[in-house]
């Protein structure tokens, strides 16, 4: 798990199977974190780990060669993700009106983001490249991070990208400036039914950002544009059919990050 490609832009397996364990890594404890950044041969005497405000959490860790922000997703239920799916947006950033995210995301990523870009900033000593990852709550804040470096630190060039179940975040103008400047390093992780990828809906004006790289219910991930919508609804209809006597919704089931872990970490 140690291999990872630190100067690459474009998708990479092995650097998405490290990610993944870091998004879960995110759900942990600082001990069981400090013992997985040892194995995954971090130093971890000079790193800060924690930035926590309310529910919103965040893991920054880094050696010489590479600086990773893990945002930690939500923990909540599925009813109470249909219930926030309709707030509403906010202007990303006052001074520069390039769109709108979900208000509770935005709200989320402000209470974390001062101490997260503090500690980028102090651990940033080689010009090492940055790589943003999260699960669920936790892949809109890497994506709202990403864009808001963009912005605000030129000097502080975001590398990768990797999401897993993130929900739709912005509304079409975000998505649209978003993808013009960070979509080719931004990739997307959809497991097959995981219905939290699936609100807020896009009738409320939200749409996806960054690259699909869609898990299907065997496995094999497909690239943006490389399996039609049509082809999605077969295979997630066949998910629904494998799973019909399983205790979870498949849909829920597929949400769980040890599930995105494990299927990450068969490719590389």
């Amino acid at each position: 798990m140690s291999d990872f490609s630190h100067q690459a832009s474009n998708f990479k397996k092995k650097n998405l199977a490290y990610l993944s364990r870091f998004a879960n890594l995110a759900y942990e404890d600082e001990s069981t974190v400090r013992t997985a950044l040892d194995n995954l041969d971090l130093d971890t005497s000079n790193n800060s780990f924690f930035f926590k405000e309310g529910d919103t959490e965040a893991v920054v860790a880094g050696d010489r060669k590479k600086i990773i922000v893990a945002f930690r997703g939500t923990e909540a239920t599925l009813g109470e993700w249909m219930n926030n799916a309709q707030i509403a947006k906010d202007t990303w950033t006052e001074d520069n009106p390039l769109g709108m995210v979900h208000s509770g995301f935005y709200e989320a990523f402000n209470s974390v983001w001062n101490q997260v870009l503090a500690e980028i900033q102090r651990l940033r000593t080689h010009n090492q490249t940055i790589w943003l990852t999260g699960h669920s709550l936790g892949g809109a804040l890497a994506t709202i991070a990403a864009a808001t470096l963009e912005l605000q630190q030129p000097d502080i060039r975001v590398n990768g990208v990797y999401t897993f179940g993130q929900p739709r975040t912005a509304n079409h103008l975000f998505a649209k400036n978003y993808n013009n400047r960070l979509k080719e390093r931004t990739f997307r992780c959809v497991n097959n039914n995981d219905v939290i990828t699936r609100i807020p809906p896009q009738i409320f004006g939200y749409s996806h950002i960054g690259t699909l790289m869609y898990f299907d219910t065997d496995g094999t991930i497909h690239t943006d544009g490389k399996l039609s919508w049509w082809a999605r609804f077969w295979d997630r209809l066949e998910g629904r059919y494998d799973d019909i006597w399983n205790l979870a919704p498949d849909g829920v089931e597929d949400h769980r990050m040890d599930n995105y872990q494990a299927l990450s970490e068969n490719l590389a």
